[in-house]
Formats: C-alpha cells, sequence, structure tokens
C-alpha cells in the first residue's frame, strides 16, 4: 500500500506525480486508522455505481456458482453489489482489521484474511479474483498478478479495476498504463474491457477482465 513520506496514505485521486517509489511504504497503521476515523465509509455511496454493476455482471458471467477473491475488499463494498446466492465462498483479504471487522454480512462459509497483499499466501483457488481500485496502492502494480495466477481455477480470471485522470501523468494513470502493458506482454487472453466515464464529473474508469495463459495458471 501506497504510504506518502509524512505516513499519509496517497490515494489514487489526489496522486499526480510520485516518481521515487524509494519513498513509499508499508503502514498497516495509517490503514487502521483511516477506516477506524470512518475515512472511507463514503465508498459504499459513491457515485460510480455503474462501475460497481459492470464489475458485478463479470464476477456473475463466471456462471452459476462462484468462489470469489476480493484483494483489499475494504470493508466489503462489492458484497453490496453481488447476488451473494451465486457466491459459493467469498475471501476478503485486506490489510486492516478494522476493515474486515465492518464487513456485512458475514456468512459461514466464507473467510476473511488480515495480511499484507504481498505476504499472503493462498491455499486454494478462486474462480475470480477481484482488484477492485487496488493495484496503484502497490510498489509495483502488476506484483498482485503475477503472485495470483497460480491461484485461479482452470477458467478463473481477473477483474481490474483502475481509476483514470486527466493528467496522462497522474500516478495511477502510469500504474495502468503498467498494468495494461504487462497484460499484452505476460499474454493475457483479454476477456472484455471497457472504459467508465461520467459525464457530471471529470471521472473515468478503466476495468480489465483478464484470463492468464494456461502455463502461468499452472502449479
Amino acid at each position: 500500500m501506497v504510504v506518502g513520506p509524512e505516513g499519509s496514505l496517497l490515494r489514487p485521486d489526489n496522486c499526480f506525480l510520485f516518481a521515487d517509489m524509494s519513498l513509499v511504504k508499508q503502514d498497516r497503521a495509517a490503514w487502521e486508522n483511516e477506516y477506524q476515523a470512518g475515512k472511507w465509509e463514503n465508498l459504499a455511496s459513491s457515485p460510480d455505481f455503474a462501475r460497481y454493476k459492470v464489475v458485478a455482471g463479470w464476477i456473475h458471467s463466471f456462471g452459476p456458482s462462484l468462489s470469489l477473491l476480493d484483494v483489499g475488499c475494504g470493508h466489503g463494498v462489492m458484497l453490496q453489489h453481488l447476488d451473494l446466492e451465486r457466491i459459493n465462498h467469498f475471501t476478503g483479504l485486506d490489510i486492516a482489521e478494522s476493515a474486515l471487522n465492518a464487513i456485512q454480512p458475514k456468512r459461514e462459509q466464507d473467510s476473511y484474511v488480515c495480511s499484507p497483499i504481498e505476504e499472503f499466501k493462498p491455499s486454494r483457488k478462486w474462480d475470480v479474483i477481484l482488484f477492485n481500485e487496488v493495484l496503484y496502492y502497490m510498489h509495483d502494480p502488476v506484483s498482485p498478478l503475477r503472485q495470483f495466477e497460480k491461484s485461479l481455477s482452470p477458467n478463473g480470471f481477473f477483474v481490474i479495476s483502475m481509476h483514470k485522470k486527466n493528467n496522462p501523468l497522474a500516478f495511477n494513470n502510469k500504474c495502468l498504463r503498467k498494468v495494461r502493458r504487462f497484460v499484452r506482454e505476460a499474454g493475457y487472453e483479454m476477456l472484455d474491457g471497457v472504459e467508465i466515464r461520467r459525464l457530471a464529473s471529470p471521472t473515468a474508469w478503466e476495468l480489465l477482465k483478464v484470463r492468464p495463459r494456461n502455463d502461468a495458471r499452472q502449479p
């Protein structure tokens, strides 16, 4: 997770240039403090409703029953947009325990893991792995894609959502270009891809539904 030299979290909506990545660090305490202070509660009432619906549609496109890993799930906003009858197992992974504690509903068959993404050691496979507005909080935005390739079921796929800025030099735009380049060079199958733009404000997202090559998914 990207944290500035002064300890404040660098969000994609206020990051333009952060060239010296040696200055960033992982800081669980910073995330815990922000969740406990309610700074992320606005996600549940966010105006990007259409984006959530596209992401949910892609997740459900796997089939009538599926397992889902939500990487950097926060307090589980994505669950509000899913038909939970079709999710046979949900795994929420987040660095902040206070965020995981706030997830509702909690079901017996689901699991919640408090861990930095880089340190998480998967013990199972999932049909869909979601990276929802999380990759630009990593030191290397493509490292989680490499990390979880072997955690997909045989027909599984990644769903990626990344916020875009108008400034081409914005930090998150640089991360998005790096993700696009990796997907292309790694030979991922592009199952779908869209850009969603709000007409009422200069806000846009790029969404990708991709599947790693078969050999990359083998143990």
